[in-house]
Formats: C-alpha cells, sequence, structure tokens
C-alpha cells in the first residue's frame, strides 16, 4: 500500500454498571464515499443502485443519514446534462451496529431521456463537520455499448500518481495484439492519456493492466480509463476506475 498507513484511534469507552449508554463512538464521526466517481447505465425497466460508505466511526447500535443532492451546471461547451429529479431516488446512509461501513441505495428511472447523452449528478454526505468529497455520477440512457459501427477511437486513461504501473493492450479474437500502450511516466494524479486508435471491422478485447496490483487507485486519487468513439465521446465501449487489482479486461465488436 505504498507506505500509507492508516491510523484508527481510539477512545477508551466507559459504562456504567447498568450500561445506561446505548450508543458509543470513538471520536468523532465522519462519513464518505469507498468511490468518488460511479458510472451507471439505466435499463428500461430502472435500476437500484448501491455504493459502499465509510465511517470514521463505530456504534453499537444501526446508524442512518441522511445525504443531498449538489446542483452542477454544465459549461457552455459541455455534451452532459443535469439529471433530472423525476429519473431519480435517493435513500439514506444505512450503517449496521458494529460497522464501520453501511450502504447508500440510489433508484434510476431511464423515462425521456435523451440516447447517447450523458447525465451527471454529485451527493454528498449531510453532516456537519464531515469533509469527504461527494461521488459524481455519470449517467447513460442503456443501450448496446458493445457492438457500434465506429472504428476510430480513442482512450483516454486518467492516471493515478503511479502511471509507470499503468498499461494497455487490444486483442484480436485470435489473441493478437492490435494496439498496446504504456507503462506511461510518473506525473501527477489526474492527468489524463489519450490514445487514438484505428481498428477494423471484428471483435476485441481491451485490458487495461497495473503492475503494482491496485488499478487506478493510488490510495488518493482513483483514475479512470474509457474507450469511446471518436466521433462521439458519450459512446463507450469499455470504461473502469479505481482499484481493479492487475488488470481489467473488456470484449467489444465493431461491426461495419
Amino acid at each position: 500500500m505504498r507506505n500509507i498507513i492508516k491510523i484508527l484511534i481510539l477512545a477508551v469507552l466507559f459504562t456504567s454498571c447498568e450500561d445506561t449508554e446505548p450508543v458509543l463512538f470513538n471520536g468523532s464521526t465522519a462519513i464518505g464515499f469507498e468511490d468518488t466517481v460511479v458510472e451507471v447505465s439505466i435499463p428500461e425497466e430502472g435500476i437500484v443502485s448501491t455504493i459502499v460508505v465509510t465511517s470514521t466511526t463505530v456504534s453499537t447500535e444501526s446508524r442512518t443519514y441522511d445525504v443531498q443532492i449538489l446542483p452542477l451546471v454544465p459549461g457552455s461547451t459541455d455534451t452532459w446534462l443535469p439529471l433530472p429529479e423525476a429519473n431519480l431516488a435517493v435513500g439514506v446512509i444505512n450503517i449496521p451496529a458494529g460497522e464501520y461501513t453501511g450502504t447508500l441505495a440510489l433508484t434510476f428511472d431511464n423515462a425521456d431521456l435523451i440516447d447517447f447523452t450523458q447525465y451527471r449528478f454529485q451527493v454528498e454526505v449531510d453532516l456537519e463537520g464531515s469533509a469527504f468529497p461527494p461521488v459524481t455520477f455519470f449517467v447513460l440512457k442503456q443501450f448496446d455499448i458493445t457492438t457500434f459501427p465506429c472504428s476510430d477511437l480513442k482512450l483516454s486513461i486518467v492516471t493515478d500518481n503511479f502511471a509507470s504501473e499503468t498499461s494497455f493492450e487490444i486483442t484480436d479474437d485470435t489473441g493478437a495484439v492490435v494496439e498496446s500502450g504504456g507503462p506511461y511516466s510518473d506525473g501527477t494524479s489526474g492527468d489524463e492519456i489519450i490514445t487514438n486508435i484505428s481498428l477494423a471491422p471484428g471483435c476485441y478485447t481491451l485490458t487495461v493492466s497495473d503492475s503494482f496490483g491496485d488499478g487506478l487507485d493510488d490510495g488518493n486519487f482513483q483514475g479512470t480509463y474509457n474507450l469511446f468513439c471518436a466521433a462521439q465521446t458519450v459512446v463507450s465501449y469499455a470504461s473502469g476506475a479505481g482499484n481493479f487489482g492487475l488488470e481489467e479486461s473488456t470484449d467489444f465488436c465493431i461491426v461495419e
């Protein structure tokens, strides 16, 4: 874990002989999301997406916390839209007794969403003094994103702080490598590397690798990758984020 030391400071908890204190905490409470970027593809029947949250404290009783949606306004050149409130129902954070982790459920509806248009919104914990960053959702109405008549592609890799561990390969259906890249030079987490790729019609596998084994996660920042049609940036063939271990592979096909 690259010398990242996580220290939990445990306070000494005192109870009376009658056990009259029902909830005991270790220090002050802050709530954060395990992932800061979540991609959601909504099928016709809708979908419930559950994300993991982490607390800095543990309790003897189950706990709930509210969340709030942050306003997002696209810029003049952005191709995405804010997700309409009618397409989203947000639950509350539930953390079981004796646990540091819990979940938040969000229900999505794709009614009246526009094909090939990306929607976004952000959610943060409604808890004073909890300074964890919000989670950003990238939302698409579900369509076939594994087969598409587009052979001019771009691969975007947003690196963590250790790009020298990151590489990719695209192999055809015989296993032959037709495109590859990396490892790259270490720099600043959040750097974007764009590779232009042209492929003939056929079926392929994209594999993104991390030699250290923690994907695009350096412990402080979670990178992403996205292979998409150059003519229509919201049509993705493959995408991923965060800690996927040593490698992550996605199959896709290009048609005439």
